[in-house]
């Protein structure tokens, strides 16, 4: 938080603090109102720190020490800081307790060794683990990005060069955020380094499903993630990106002695880093199952841990937000009983605000929907002794079925051979939540294979439309019919399908449900959400069987 100091005719000394404009504006008025029309008392032996940035060469310069930030992400001093966090946070005669866990350090199958830390030529190689080592290793979270040209193939492991990997690895052959990553693994004191290209057989499909299925344990093992966070593809790397220096946008003008006036630029709050490495999808479960992680950014590196909020490594610097959610600290330590994500209105908003901040990345694969999430979920099934089906989890799956696409995209349509139609998995784009149900379906069977719902249905055209207000475009369809005549039936086919109550205030309540459609057989297909804003609708109205249909087998 910045603070300004005045130094008032009555030598009285005022602290005054602000986190936006509205406050500086009343404390440059009061200067004026006080005679303040000149700061020629203040000093560089007293200065008062009043504001955040200026530039070098302004009149104001000596006494506001802040300057515009250039990047430095890479240099001894960074390095130098980073290392005494990370030795104080795995300090063993007293460490952060919620970033220690029982589990044994084994390494991955396959790593890189990069050398001893003290090896004057260091070398690098891939180190097969077939032995079950023990030791200490980093992780690297990083943005592949497009190939930059048919003759820029990046080198990654692959069936026919894994044992040329093992013999060694010309340093030159790789992307540069992979360099970046080893010279980062050595400046840090560690020898092995876990890098999904090179770890990871990516011409053997049987190779890619067992690694992935050891995502969760990779990262949440690793001592430290490091995270490219900075640069949208691995060509370019993180280390040596030019940047312009950082100054905020408020610029603030200071009236001092001699008729000069000086200008202070102003923060009007923590700095929110755009990193391309937050839009991936993959890279989301990188980040919640880390216990520690160094953020290469946009201007500083940055520490958090689980017990150290997002902060950079110096002392001095930017003050950030942290828009992400991370895991119960629990997940990272096997001895203790759960205590956040215990409650369960916590667990279900934390599964919420995971999905929509996972569907609001981008995936280059998109049948990878489920995979990039795998990991999150392994964990929280163990930790909340539930199982997860196609994204939803069973103790609250009626609940959990109310989602939509708030963006207003036109979408394509669902991939059923991804995720059945009740799935947020068979549609790509942003996905979101409102509210908490009552549930007033009831779950019969609810098997990977097989949903079956005792409900209350209405048919479409036997409600009018004043008591119903219908989420169709924009949520799960472009335009409803159009996928309704696909399958040979009328919109007077579909049929509302109640989930539950959601409260809106202290004396209301109103009905949220599905659009679905019989496509045969006795199967039913979500095709959009429902909010009713009359209950009395479903009164008289039993419930009965149905049946969803199931992913679509190719």
């Amino acid at each position: 938080m910045t603070k300004i100091g005045l130094v008032s005719n009555v030598s009285s000394f005022e602290i005054l603090e602000f986190r936006d404009l509205r406050p500086l504006c009343r404390t440059v008025n009061r200067w004026e109102y006080m005679g303040f029309n000149a700061v020629s008392n203040l000093s560089p032996q007293n200065p008062l720190l009043p504001f955040e940035y200026l530039l070098k060469n302004d009149p104001i310069a000596e006494i506001v020490r802040q300057r515009p930030l250039r990047r430095n992400v890479g240099s001894s001093n960074a390095f130098a800081a980073a290392r005494a966090l990370i030795k104080n946070c795995m300090n063993p005669k007293n460490p952060h307790k919620h970033c220690q866990y029982s589990r044994d350090t084994v390494l991955p199958l396959r790593v890189l060794d990069v050398g001893q830390p003290r090896d004057p030529h260091p070398t690098v190689k891939l180190k097969i683990n077939d032995m079950d080592t023990r030791a200490k290793y980093l992780a690297l979270s990083y943005c592949w990005g497009k190939q930059l040209g048919p003759t820029a193939r990046p080198l990654q492991l692959q069936r026919d060069n894994l044992n040329q990997l093992v013999a060694g690895i010309e340093l030159e052959n790789l992307q540069q955020s992979i360099q970046d990553a080893i010279f980062a693994t050595r400046q840090l004191g560690f020898q092995y380094l876990w890098v999904d290209a090179l770890c990871i057989i990516q011409d053997c499909a049987k190779d890619k499903s067992t690694e992935i299925s050891r995502m969760a344990s990779i990262y949440k093992n690793a001592s430290v993630t490091i995270a490219a966070s900075s640069s949208e593809n691995a060509a370019h790397g993180f280390l040596t990106q030019k940047k312009q220096p950082y100054c905020p946008d408020y610029d603030v003008r200071v009236p001092m002695a001699n008729n000069v006036t000086g200008t202070v630029y102003l923060s009007t709050g923590p700095y929110e880093p755009d990193h391309p490495l937050d839009k991936r999808g993959w890279t989301l479960q990188e980040f919640m199952l880390s216990s520690r992680m160094l953020i290469f950014s946009d201007y500083e590196l940055l520490w958090q841990c689980k017990e150290v909020d997002l902060r950079s490594v110096s002392a001095r610097g930017l003050e950030y937000l942290q828009l992400l959610e991370s895991l119960p600290w629990t997940v990272f330590d096997n001895d203790t009983e759960p205590f956040y994500g215990s409650l369960e209105d916590d667990k279900l908003y934390l599964w919420k605000t995971i999905v929509w901040q996972y569907t609001d990345r981008e995936l280059t694969n998109a049948d990878d929907k489920l995979n990039a999430v795998m990991g999150i979920t392994s964990e929280l099934e163990t930790l909340w002794r539930d199982i997860n089906i196609y994204g939803l989890w069973k103790k609250w799956f009626i609940d959990l079925l109310a989602w939509h696409k708030p963006d207003l995209k036109r979408e394509k349509g669902r991939n059923l051979k991804r995720a059945p139609s009740w799935s947020w998995a068979s549609l790509d784009g942003m996905i979101a939540y409102e509210g908490s149900i009552t549930a007033d379906a009831i779950v019969k069977v609810l098997t990977i294979q097989t949903v079956v719902l005792a409900c209350r249905m209405l048919k479409v055209n036997e409600v009018k439309k004043d008591k119903v207000n219908t989420i169709v475009e924009g949520t799960d369809l472009e335009v409803p019919e159009t996928e309704v005549q696909e399958m040979g039936l009328s919109f007077d086919d579909v049929e509302y399908l109640l989930l539950g109550t959601v409260q809106i205030g202290a004396d209301t309540e109103k009905g949220k449900g599905l659009l679905v459609i019989d496509v045969g057989g006795g199967f039913y297909r979500r095709i959009g959400l429902a909010n009713f804003e009359d209950m009395d609708i479903w009164e008289g109205v039993n419930r009965r069987d149905i049946t969803f249909e199931a992913r679509i087998n190719d």
